[in-house]
């Protein structure tokens, strides 16, 4: 049986996609995350300074069996809505062409979700705090983010004013200033924007 775990990076954040990381070490690997010869610091991306987590990933991307980011867009997120958005990342961050003749799946993922997945597996555990709790779940998370946090600062690049590179999207007293002034990017999500709506206008579209 082949493990893969899950972990999105975004899913609060007003403007671009939520990201979702998988990864899959094979048991040696496990083996000497947990005897603390590898890949020591691992937990909640949130919780590790950005230096750190960097240096994490090129570590984690050493030791990988498997792994992979998907990014679901903000305009997907606005029609399905967020959990969607994360389920749809979750199936096609998993291997594509499983099948029930290959190898059985276990997933691990961190949160309370009841899974949507599409691809034949043998079972999961959604696991609340589990990017804190379980290595796997934790590379997941890093990868999740920092991919994720580069891309918001391109973003920033594209469209400068809202301070992208700075809060990555989140919902920030500073950000939420710019949205008021500028108005609202492509790469924002409506459905998390609804505040600015007023009795007078519409934000304009950048």
């Amino acid at each position: 049986m082949t493990c893969y775990s899950l972990d999105e990076a975004g899913r609060g954040t007003l403007a671009g996609p939520v990201s979702i990381g998988c990864v899959s070490f094979s048991l040696t690997t496990l083996e000497k995350i947990r005897n603390g010869e590898i890949l020591k610091g691992l937990r909640d991306s949130k919780k590790i300074p950005e230096p750190k987590r960097i240096e994490l990933r090129k570590e984690i991307l050493k030791y990988i069996s498997y792994a992979r980011v998907t990014f679901v867009s903000a305009s997907f997120i606005d029609r399905f809505n967020i959990n969607q958005a994360i389920f749809y990342g979750m199936n096609r961050s998993l291997p594509s062409g499983s099948n029930p003749t290959q190898k059985k799946i276990f997933l691990l993922a961190d949160g309370n979700y009841k899974l949507k997945i599409t691809k034949p597996i043998e079972g999961y555990l959604s696991l609340p705090k589990g990017d804190d709790l379980i290595p796997s779940i934790s590379a997941a998370s890093i990868l999740a983010k920092t991919y994720r946090d580069e891309y918001m600062e391109r973003m920033d690049t594209k469209y400068p004013g809202y301070g992208f590179a700075k809060h990555k999207g989140y919902g920030t007293e500073e950000h939420r200033d710019a949205l008021v002034k500028l108005g609202i990017s492509p790469i924002h999500r409506l459905s998390f924007c609804k505040f600015l709506r007023s009795g007078e206008s519409e934000p304009t579209l950048f």
